[in-house]
């Protein structure tokens, strides 16, 4: 008991030590503990050090092929190719190690003085470990998913997201956050509203939305409850943008609402600088990128609150779901099955149902109602 005093007082000289930087910080509080438990023994204050930063996820840099055995393991499909990949490696691997070196000090700075960073902090972090995550998954693709340094840095970069995720979600410089952003931030995440089924748990790629049948009569009720919303449509197919004008002049996205039609990200990107739109509903792969990316552009530069919905021609079971969630989807609407003459109608049910599952408010961020 007579060391604690010791132990307490490396401690506030740490905290009143001004603004040094994260890695001197983390220096001196490790010598500070030791310092306090140092005559328990050598060994033991330095187990003490490292068991005060213990990180749960067992990743060393040995645990990585190296660049070398890539190449020897692929040299049966040609030299050139075998270096090709192995430089691909190289380059994936120390871009990782790289984000990992800053994380590390900004993991250990946490446990040591937790506190809510700016938002230009957390975006900024976030989306450095966007690009760590980005490496492991090109990575993955040569080594495979059961390569041991793909597997525990994939948990070492959650880690990191969970660390900051709280704070990046409420970063907004309005102070408002979306209910998906809360859910986000509490990493709750559910499946079946994801997929925007119905109540009773009936998926939309499974309803008869044809013309004159059930499905299609409740989607019209469905649709006139719907708010006036200012709603975007993405891609690349422009029967299908044609086919979203009809719809909204039919009052599928809600009676008043107005859509406008874009087919690249490009030019999506151009117009959200100038509009805030409350929903904008995106085809998953266009020819100029992926989607997601776009998502994780809008929510890195402060868009919380536009509704984005993505659709796509892929059945329940292979809506790669839980991933569009962190980057910061809303909502998936699958568009299996859809016709000029009963799209409109699944679209309707799907906005439907996101307006019950987070209220009315939730479709016009940017509205006024």
């Amino acid at each position: 008991m007579k060391k604690m005093p010791v132990v307490l007082f490396f401690f506030c000289f740490l905290l009143l030590a001004g603004e040094s930087r994260a890695q001197n910080r983390y220096t001196t509080a490790m010598q500070a503990i030791r310092t306090g438990v140092v005559s328990h023994g050598s060994k033991f204050s330095q187990i003490a050090a490292r068991e005060f930063f213990a990180n749960p996820v067992p990743l060393a840099i040995t645990q990585f092929k190296t660049p070398e055995a890539i190449r020897s393991s692929l040299v049966a499909h040609g030299i050139e190719e075998s270096l090709r990949k192995s430089e691909q490696y190289r380059e994936n691997l120390n871009k990782f190690l790289e984000v990992k070196k800053e994380m590390d000090i900004f993991l250990r700075y946490q446990l040591l003085e937790p506190q809510k960073i700016s938002a230009a902090e957390a975006n900024a972090r976030w989306e450095y470990a966007r690009e760590g995550k980005e490496a492991l998954q090109r990575m993955e693709r040569i080594v495979g998913a059961r390569d041991p340094g793909v597997h525990f840095g994939k948990l070492y970069i959650e880690r990191v997201m969970n660390a900051i995720k709280p704070t990046y979600a409420w970063s907004g410089a309005s102070g408002k956050i979306s209910m998906p952003e809360r859910l986000r931030a509490e990493n709750s995440f559910d499946v079946n509203k994801f997929l925007l089924k119905d109540a009773n748990g009936t998926s939309l790629t499974m309803k008869n939305t044809s013309p004159g049948s059930e499905g299609f009569t409740q989607a019209r009720q469905m649709a006139a409850q719907l708010p006036a919303m200012t709603i975007a449509v993405l891609n690349d197919d422009p029967e299908i943008l044609e086919w979203a004008r009809n719809w909204n002049a039919q009052g599928f996205f809600g009676p008043g609402s107005r859509v406008a039609v874009f087919d690249s990200l490009t030019k999506l990107m151009e117009w959200t600088k100038e509009v805030k739109y409350d929903v904008i509903l995106m085809d998953y792969v266009l020819e100029d990128g992926i989607s997601v990316f776009m998502i994780d552009r809008l929510r890195m530069e402060g868009d919380k609150e536009t509704v984005i919905l993505v659709n796509s021609a892929l059945m329940d079971d292979e809506v790669p779901a839980e991933d569009l969630f962190e980057h910061g989807a809303d909502g998936f609407i699958s568009s299996v099955g859809f016709r000029a003459d009963n799209g409109g109608a699944r679209i309707a049910n799907a906005l439907y149902n996101y307006m019950q599952l987070h209220g009315r408010a939730a479709l016009t961020p940017h509205s006024k109602h």
